[in-house]
């Protein structure tokens, strides 16, 4: 069968299962419901029948690409095909109630397509009050943790085995830090379910969102711009949400020092502090001599202006927001250098210096060595086993 009757087919799959969702949810008969393929409009088929129920939305599409995903083991690629394909069809009957992100979504954007997946946890049941000895206490602490100007933490991913372990370990690392706000941004349209599940654990301050990259760079030859559309989503939530505190650029893959936390919340415009394990120099920083900046010490300089680790930097919000054209380009191995130098003005002399005047490593370019997908279960010898929750949990 040719790939274009196979996203088709699949296609076609996807609308019958929106519109079974559709149907269960809103009571319509399948003989009150119009016929795509007819030249009507649905508005008039609820008139004849004096019916009124509500229009598609993307989060109805949504959760049904993810069923049909998970029931037939898509992949992530293919799910993402679907779910446009289905918001196209519908956009063009006429029966899609559209937001803002999913004209987005639907019509061609040149940088960055993004959309908002889930927010803050759900607020968690009230706790019995504390023993009277102790209400001083944690008054004190709640005190403290309101006068820290909170830390922003943007962490660009996408889907792979790696992805929920390494989230896993960041997110251990973040729930020892105060009044932070996780943004995590996966490469993809639909967000990974068990991500966001994750992310509902830890009961930390988050935001999940998607910024896939754009098509035009992902066929392209060489070195891919990895992660940008992600940051450069963070950094527009971040002028959109927020007034003060200081943003990190946190790779899920890196390994953190908690003591690093409490460095950059110092930042006053730009920051810099070393990085450990970087390239075969076994590290990334800049170079202090007599006291005072010197140079940049990088396995890579290639006529950068900054030549930094993206772990190594943390930039101020109040500075961010006087600065409303900073962004991140589409530019491999110039990510970084890029995004500094869109903060002008600024030179490297500028700096501030942290990790006692960098002479500590507290970030760690540690990359996990990456695996192959996990086999299909075979749902004859374990389809009544505990194994089918366990493949759930693995993406």
């Amino acid at each position: 069968m040719k790939p274009s009757m196979k996203m088709g087919m699949i296609a076609l799959v996807g609308v019958c299962v929106v519109f079974y969702q559709y149907h269960l949810s809103t009571g319509v008969r399948f003989d009150q419901a119009i016929d795509f393929s007819a030249g009507g409009s649905i508005d008039d088929e609820v008139e004849s029948h004096h019916i009124r129920f509500p229009r598609f939305t993307s989060e109805m599409i949504m959760n049904a690409v993810r069923r049909v995903q998970d029931l037939n083991g898509l992949s992530p690629e293919v799910g993402t095909l679907l779910f446009k394909e289905i918001l196209l069809q519908l956009n063009n009957k006429n029966v899609l109630e559209t937001t803002e992100n999913d004209s987005r979504i639907l019509q061609p954007c040149p940088k960055v397509v993004t959309s908002n997946v889930s927010c803050t946890p759900p607020p968690s049941p009230p706790s019995p009050p504390p023993p009277p000895s102790t209400l001083s206490s944690s008054s004190s602490t709640k005190n403290e943790i309101s006068s820290l100007d909170p830390l922003y933490i943007i962490t660009p991913t996408y889907r792979r085995p790696e992805q929920i372990p390494e989230l896993t370990r960041m997110s251990h690392t973040l729930m020892l830090v105060k009044n932070v706000h996780w943004l995590v941004i996966e490469d993809a349209y639909v967000a990974t379910k068990q991500v966001t599940r994750l992310l509902e654990r830890t009961k930390l301050k988050f935001d999940h969102l998607t910024a896939p990259m754009p098509e035009k760079y992902k066929f392209k030859n060489g070195a891919k711009p990895r992660g940008v559309s992600n940051r450069n989503r963070g950094l527009q939530w971040i002028r959109a949400n927020a007034t003060k505190g200081v943003l990190y650029f946190a790779d899920d893959d890196n390994t953190y020092d908690i003591a690093l936390f409490d460095e950059i919340r110092k930042t006053k415009t730009v920051s810099m502090f070393p990085v450990g394990l970087c390239t075969k120099f076994g590290l990334s920083s800049p170079i202090i001599k007599n006291g005072t900046f010197a140079g940049f010490y990088d396995g890579w300089v290639a006529g950068r202006k900054f030549p930094v680790d993206m772990a190594g930097f943390a930039v101020n919000v109040k500075f961010l927001l006087q600065r409303p054209n900073a962004t991140m380009p589409f530019r491999a191995g110039y990510e970084e250098d890029g995004f500094l130098k869109s903060l002008a003005p600024l030179e490297p002399r500028d700096v501030q210096l942290l990790a006692d005047n960098c002479t500590k490593i507290l970030a760690w370019h540690t990359q996990t060595k990456k695996n192959e997908p996990s086999a299909p279960l075979n749902m004859k010898l374990y389809g009544s086993t505990n194994l089918v929750k366990l493949k759930e949990q693995i993406v």
